[in-house]
């Protein structure tokens, strides 16, 4: 055969006569039929590329071993570098594009793909350039009037398929992307680095729940140690501790959290603990009147306990400094996102302003019924009676009072109503204001 050198042998078909290979399985070659579109193209492409100095076309260019056979190749006269311009105007699967560009690239040859429309994405990138021209395009009568198309190319800014293929050949093919062997193995580096970064951060939250979980079981309130007691203040500030230990020589500690009381406000109860997961170089722990507080509960409960430490740290993530609790005996950082996690049930109120007392304080306590057993309810209180004052109210004359009780009848009468009438205009009446 003329384009791969295989043996032929001739055959017939009714009147018509051909050649065919003799053992088509030691072929690599496509022996498609060629459109008048993919013909006019490839003319095209080879008069652009004989115009330009320097540089020289070849049309159906086959490889050494017939493993390949470009359709232009464009060869520069030192035949240092080589570009294979491959028309593809039907349809071709992603995998067939990669393996056929891999094999340019294995030869040193650089393959541009000119294809009537865009590719379907893919993580594999191919050097194409899209000129909308189809196999059911119009063909011009002059092939060159194809290089005046619209091309469209990631790795050139030229906007004409001349210009396209100028660009290059003069300055070369800025590809970044390497050959499609090069991009899988890029790709699966990606993917290896991906689940290498999953596991360790796997790994550091699994860490973190640990250091979680061993913090609050070395933690405890102090009223288990010491006792209940509370420091009671004017308008001091609500103070929360906790005993703990040092997580780097298990040095015994007190850690405290404070929060401000408003000043002139009696409270009914104390607020909600609430743990500050990020601190600033100034934080309230740190002020002279929670240290008084807490040095007052240290003496009244005896409590024989080192507090730790507040020196200023610096965030290398954040590059800013903060406030941070530290061990007193090594002076090892106790992180803020650590104390924030220890359960509530860890700590104890230490120090609080004076409490409002409620109704239910100031309840008369109830005394038990001896008769039954049972405490007595409260009653209402009785009131005393209200006293009216009649004095001031005019008097009813002594003709029209009498002591005997009147007969419906008697009333509704004419005279029992003329007789209430006068009884009415003799008294004040209670709206006029008489």
């Amino acid at each position: 055969m003329p384009l791969c050198g295989i043996r032929a042998i001739a055959k017939s078909r009714g009147t018509t006569h051909f050649f065919a290979h003799y053992r088509i399985a030691e072929c690599n070659v496509d022996h498609g039929g060629e459109s008048p579109q993919h013909l006019a193209m490839k003319t095209a492409l080879r008069d652009q590329i004989d115009s330009l100095d320097g540089w020289h076309a070849f049309l159906e260019y086959p490889h050494p071993s017939r493993e390949w056979i470009i359709d232009v190749l464009a060869e520069s006269d030192d035949k240092r570098h080589r570009v294979a311009f491959e028309v593809q105007l039907s349809s071709q699967t992603p995998e067939k594009y990669q393996i056929r560009s891999q094999r340019y690239f294995n030869d040193g040859v650089f393959p541009v793909w000119v294809i009537p429309r865009p590719l379907d994405n893919s993580p594999i990138k191919i050097p194409v350039v899209v000129t909308g021209f189809g196999k059911s395009s119009e063909v011009p009568e002059n092939p060159a009037e194809l290089m005046d198309l619209n091309a469209g190319a990631d790795f050139s800014t030229a906007d004409r398929l001349g210009l396209f293929v100028d660009s290059i050949l003069r300055r070369g093919p800025r590809w970044r992307f390497g050959s499609p062997d090069e991009q899988v193995a890029a790709h699966r580096r990606e993917v290896e680095r991906e689940a290498r970064v999953r596991e360790e951060e796997r790994r550091r939250l699994e860490d973190i729940e640990a250091r979680i979980e061993e913090m609050n079981s070395n933690s405890a309130p102090p009223q288990t140690a010491y006792g209940a007691h509370t420091v009671h203040t004017e308008d001091g500030p609500f103070v929360w501790a906790t005993l703990t230990q040092c997580w780097s020589c298990e040095h015994p500690m007190l850690l405290w959290n404070a929060q401000s009381a408003r000043p002139g406000v009696q409270h009914m109860s104390a607020p909600p603990l609430a743990l500050k997961r990020e601190v600033g170089v100034k934080r309230y722990e740190n002020h002279p009147d929670v240290h008084r507080v807490l040095n007052d509960w240290m003496r009244a409960t005896h409590a024989d306990v080192e507090k730790a430490l507040i020196k200023t740290r610096r965030s290398k993530t954040k590059a800013a400094e903060y406030s941070a609790f530290v061990c007193p005996e090594c002076d090892a950082l106790i992180g803020q996102m650590f104390i924030s996690c220890i359960r509530v049930e860890k700590w104890s109120l230490v120090s609080a302003p004076l409490m409002k007392r409620t109704r239910k304080d100031t309840k008369q306590p109830t005394h038990p019924d001896p008769r039954k057993g049972k405490p007595q309810k409260q009653r209402p209180p009785i009131l005393a009676p209200i006293v009216i004052n009649y004095e001031d109210r005019p008097a009813v004359p002594d003709e029209l009072q009498t002591d005997r009780k009147k007969t419906w009848a008697e009333l509704h009468s004419p005279e029992g109503v003329a007789e209430a009438r006068r009884r009415f205009m003799g008294t004040a009446h209670p709206y006029r204001g008489d």
